[in-house]
């Protein structure tokens, strides 16, 4: 839906504050909160000494169930609780447009009967 847009922001760096509003100009949909629902990924393949953390970010859209959920990493720290997301900068992996309606009927052009 709106993957070519996002592929822009992907590999950039911003704040979460800076990517929320990204997204609700991509999107054309306000975002309900700008810092979004944020998740530790805590998995560490292939490599545990990386320097860097991974998060994923789920921005609720208003008037819509849907949502855009990003993948986006940061310089590592020692306790999750030294992550300031106010203020230190993201960089966005994975964008990408989570649908929770299914169209209605059904039907979508892009499925053949």
């Amino acid at each position: 839906m709106h993957e070519k847009k996002f592929s822009l922001i992907e590999g950039e760096t911003f704040t979460i504050d800076q990517l929320g509003k990204e997204i609700e100009e991509i999107t054309g949909s306000k975002v309900t909160d700008l810092t979004g629902i944020k998740s530790r990924v805590v998995a560490q393949k292939p490599s545990p000494e990386q320097d860097f953390e991974t998060f994923t970010i789920k921005f609720n859209l208003e008037d819509l169930p849907d949502f855009v959920d990003v993948v986006a990493t940061t310089e590592k720290k020692e306790n999750v609780e030294d992550y300031d997301f106010d203020k230190e900068e993201l960089k966005v992996r994975l964008v990408s447009y989570i649908r929770q309606e299914a169209p209605k009927g059904n039907e979508s052009e892009h499925v053949s009967g």
